[in-house]
């Protein structure tokens, strides 16, 4: 696919996608921006001078300039639970809430016709959502009134906001007792402000979680019980040790899992970050009981250790020890993460040629797996549905794996689940070696994730090799070369990939009747310790 932008000298800029499909935007001198798309279609919006927008009716389909409001409060009623849509109706007939009827009407309208219509992006759903539409359903009987509708639409926005935010607080019960508590000591309601307070203290003390946010809970209800008793001078009766453990306690364990993500990313990215005083926090920790008495500490304090000295395992075996022994400690949100994080830290050590760290990732993802821990909204990320099949291949877990690829195919997102499918397909073909189906497969792709487009190229690379299409090896080295030196954020990868593009390249060169040249590049690739695909380069290399 060819983009081109061509700006002519009346301005006009063109969009050229394929030979058959011409977008093109012209800025005319009074202010008309025409769109036209391929020969036989051209949407027009003219902007007059007091800047309103006047689209121009096509073949039946009207073309109406939306604002930020209207886009904002349909995007977000669209992607509501029919849950949602029902206590927010409920929410709007409330006077405590809203007193506006054209707000309830047009609530209730949009919520009918998301529930009536499958697909949000439906013809039908479409035409019943038009500003029209909509505000007849806000204004029955009246004629139509542009400001009108957009000042409604922001009223049914900010609505949407406050039941968000009321929600968001009713599923968090320490949040819900904290801002309860708050109120009452603000009203002086003492005697109740002691009973909701105990109960709150009740609650995060039967709650098996205990991790940072549990211990800022705590902090966060004893700091509003100081702020109670200090105006009534009996502040000195509290006990201030609770306060100062459980901020620290919230504080060391998020400061050390912010680490772990930095050093993740770090070395992903090639990205630096200031670390600041980590070694003084790393002191404070061991030097304190936090290790012992604090999982929450604990797990990321190993975590970090481990990532930071990949040389040593002790770190990484105490990490997995306080992993199992406090699961329940932490939430399943939560745990996903810390399963992720430790995945990448034994990736980390594969790439550094610690084999024996493919088992470790293989059982942490089975273990996600089967804890369900590596969904996301429901869906898995091409990311894990492509390292499970690699790791188990590597571990010969065929089976398993062959069970999982089919599986899990129905839970990568719709909009890259037929790429990803394809791409790890291709993999597949490749490890059983038959390039010949693998090569018109990653020929093919088309891929979001630079790590997987990187991986894709490889195998082309090595596939093209071994069936002898040296023609389009050597015009896939000159395009993946310069690809890697553009991408100047790609942290060790671009590195490891350019030097397997340099190493092809001069293998490609070079005779094999000439043993010594080839005897001259197999030690020179055994000498460079970030190369791609290295085990495979000795291999051709070698001299028979």
């Amino acid at each position: 696919m060819e983009i081109r932008f061509t700006v002519s000298a009346d301005l006009e800029i063109r969009f050229t996608v394929s030979a058959d499909l011409e977008i093109r935007f012209t800025v005319s001198a009074d202010l008309e921006i025409r769109f036209t798309v391929s020969a036989d279609l051209e949407i027009r919006f003219t902007i007059s001078a007091d800047l309103e927008i006047r689209p121009t009716s096509l073949a039946g389909l009207e073309i109406r300039a939306t604002n930020m409001t209207e886009s904002f409060l349909l995007y977000s009623l669209r992607r509501l639970s029919a849950k949602d849509l029902k206590t927010l109706c409920q929410l709007a007939r409330c006077d405590a809430f809203n007193r506006r009827a054209e707000v309830t009407n047009l609530c209730d309208y949009i919520s009918a016709r998301l529930s009536a219509v499958a697909g949000p992006q439906s013809e039908s759903l479409a035409r019943s959502l038009s500003q029209e539409r909509l505000f007849a359903a806000a204004f029955p009987g009246k004629p139509y009134n542009n400001r009108a509708l957009r000042h409604t639409m922001s009223y049914l926005l900010d609505l949407v906001r406050r039941y968000l935010a009321l929600e968001e607080m009713e599923s968090a019960a320490a949040d819900y007792h904290y801002y309860l508590c708050r109120a009452l000591r603000r009203r002086n309601l003492d005697e109740l402000l002691q009973y909701e307070w105990n109960q709150a203290e009740k609650q995060l003390e039967t709650d098996p979680e205990r991790d940072a946010r549990w211990h800022f809970d705590r902090y966060d209800l004893h700091q509003e019980k100081l702020e109670a008793l200090a105006p009534r001078g009996r502040s000195a009766t509290l006990d201030l040790h609770p306060l100062q453990l459980h901020l620290t306690a919230f504080y060391l364990s998020e400061m050390l899992r912010h680490s772990c993500s930095a050093l993740t990313h770090q070395a992903i990215g090639a990205q630096t970050y200031d670390t600041g005083f980590i070694d003084e926090l790393l002191q404070l920790v061991e030097d304190g009981d936090w290790l012992e008495k604090h999982p929450a500490v604990a797990l990321y304090y190993f975590l970090y250790r481990a990532l930071r000295e990949p040389e040593q395992p002790a770190f990484f075996n105490a990490w997995k020890s306080v992993l199992a022994t406090h699961t329940e400690t932490f939430a399943a949100s939560e745990l996903r993460d810390i399963h992720l994080l430790g995945i990448n830290c034994c990736i980390r050590r594969m790439n550094g040629g610690q084999k024996e760290y493919i088992r470790e990732a293989f059982e942490l993802y089975r273990s996600g797996l089967t804890k369900n821990l590596l969904t996301e909204n429901g869906w898995i990320s091409g990311f894990t549905y492509k390292n499970v099949i690699r790791i188990g291949t590597a571990l010969g877990e065929h089976e398993w794996v062959s069970q999982f690829f089919e599986a899990y195919k129905a839970s990568l997102h719709p909009r890259e689940r037929e790429p990803l499918y394809r791409y790890n397909l291709a993999f597949l073909y490749f490890r059983k070696q038959d390039f010949a189906r693998a090569m018109p497969l990653l020929q093919q792709l088309e891929l979001e994730d630079r790590l997987n487009l990187l991986d894709a190229r490889r195998m082309l690379l090595r596939s093209y090799y071994e069936l002898g299409e040296f023609k389009a090896l050597d015009s896939l080295l000159t395009s993946f070369a310069a690809y890697l030196r553009r991408q100047k954020d790609l942290g060790y990868h671009r590195e490891l990939n350019l030097n397997l593009v340099r190493f092809t390249r001069r293998l490609l060169e070079i005779p094999r009747s000439e043993k010594q040249a080839l005897e001259k590049l197999n030690e020179d690739i055994e000498n460079t310790e970030q190369v791609a695909e290295k085990v495979w380069l000795l291999e051709k290399s070698r001299v028979s």
